[in-house]
């Protein structure tokens, strides 16, 4: 048996001997037994847990908010996409920032981004201090909690780069399981003006100590990504060529996944805004209707961690087609029975769904593209989902200001669910970055 030379970028690497693949030791000889990159890994769960957990809380704010500034919920829900836009934006700038300058710089700034902007909106009066607040401050702040977290994430862990990948961003369904059922104890108690200011005080101190434990890759501490030579990782693609990001675009494949991520934003961003109000209007106790996010954070800490391991044997493909299908049968269930424990049905299904389909993002670009531009990639693609998650909300919020109700708006994240599924099933192996011997996707 020869083995190929050792990755740089801590890439998976496999091995064939007379057609049969074999896998060596997930953990390095070189590796110590302490390992770095578990303590980046924390860190970066406590990211998620503090950043998105309150991320996914506008929904809980929308409508005591709306209803003492008598604000639309159009106007409501423009602030939460403009967010995501600028999100979007600016992921693609600390993308590459990462990848230049290490994700602790990044993640520090972003930190004060978001604490001053959660903080800055007891004093929202006017659209324009909503929009300035909420949509540009904490959307530029939020644009570097994700991106430069996974990719770092897929720098570090070679072997189970899927699972450890799905245990950092299972931070974010912890986030969503506690903080948005918190802050509605909060609004109850203290108004939703303080109860913004508290939020964005945990949120800026726990990232801020978090970023400190940041570091880019396995070099900058002088060893190897866990596993980098051989992985027990089925359908994975292996390139032969790191690819820039220049040449990354002009790929058809890319613009597959960047489709695909777009749909994605659309229904899971509609859901997370309205779903509470929703069920606030159907005649839901608030405090109840906050649970419904609790089942959801819940549920996608089990997707991320049994899909995550799930994507290490049958491929990243397979979970996105599998989630994909099961968020458009959720959203079908939920127009036709509209019934309080209907809700709690659906946030299961989503729930689950969206941690498989957050788990395999990173693993499926590296895949597909290696490690040399990850960050910037990454993030290029991501912003295909914040246009998605920016748009979503925005037009149920005018639906709903149409018609009095989410009827059509969660027709349409069934028709999103399902145009996800259509490029899921589209994507491939890019043919240069699939060894010879070796034929099976993703």
């Amino acid at each position: 048996m020869q083995e190929g030379p050792p990755n740089v970028y801590g890439q998976d690497v496999r091995f064939v001997l007379s057609n049969t693949e074999f896998h060596a030791d997930s953990r390095p000889p070189n590796t110590p037994r302490f390992f770095y990159g578990f303590i980046v890994a924390a860190a970066s769960f406590f990211v998620m847990f503090s950043s998105y957990g309150a991320r996914f809380s506008y929904g809980i704010f929308f409508k005591p908010m709306g209803h003492e500034l008598q604000f639309s919920a159009a106007i409501t829900s423009a602030a939460y996409s403009i967010s995501f836009l600028i999100e979007g934006i600016f992921s693609l700038i600390s993308g590459g920032l990462a990848d230049r300058f290490g994700p602790r710089i990044v993640l520090s700034i972003s930190s004060l981004l978001v604490g001053a902007g959660y903080c800055l909106m007891p004093l929202v009066q006017n659209q324009w201090q909503l929009f300035l607040f909420y949509g540009v401050i904490v959307g530029v702040g939020m644009g570097a909690m994700f991106v430069p977290l996974v990719s770092m994430t897929a720098r570090w862990f070679n072997a189970r780069r899927n699972l450890m990948t799905g245990l950092v961003s299972s931070g974010a369904g912890v986030g969503i399981l506690i903080i948005p059922s918190s802050a509605a104890l909060l609004i109850s108690n203290y108004g939703w003006r303080s109860s913004f200011a508290i939020v964005g005080g945990v949120v800026l101190i726990i990232v801020f100590a978090a970023a400190q434990f940041m570091k880019r890759d396995p070099a900058k501490i002088g060893t190897v990504a866990y596993g980098e030579i051989g992985i027990p990782v089925a359908d994975s693609l292996v390139p032969t060529e790191e690819f820039d990001f220049k040449k990354a675009v002009r790929i058809p494949q890319f613009w597959v996944v960047f489709g695909m991520v777009f749909w994605f934003g659309v229904f899971i961003m509609t859901y997370n805004v309205h779903i509470v109000p929703d069920a606030i209007q159907s005649g839901m106790n608030p405090n109840t209707a906050a649970r419904i996010m609790a089942t959801s954070g819940a549920l996608l800490i089990v997707g991320r961690i049994v899909l995550g391991s799930a994507a290490d044997k049958i491929g990243n493909k397979r979970i996105f087609i599998l989630c994909f299908a099961l968020s458009a049968c959720a959203f079908l269930f939920i127009v036709s029975m509209h019934t309080h424990w209907a809700f709690f049905i659906l946030a299961a299904f989503i729930g689950f769904s969206q941690g498989g389909i957050g788990t395999s993002q990173s693993p499926l670009i590296a895949s597909l593209f290696g490690l040399r531009s990850h960050g910037l990639i990454l993030g290029f693609i991501g912003f295909g989902f914040t246009i998605g998650a920016a748009l979503g909300p925005l037009l149920a919020g005018l639906v709903f200001d149409w018609t009095g109700h989410y009827r059509i708006a969660l027709i349409i994240c069934a028709v999103a669910s399902m145009s996800a599924f259509i490029f899921a099933s589209l994507i491939r192996p890019i043919k240069n970055s699939m060894p010879a011997s070796s034929n099976r996707l993703l």
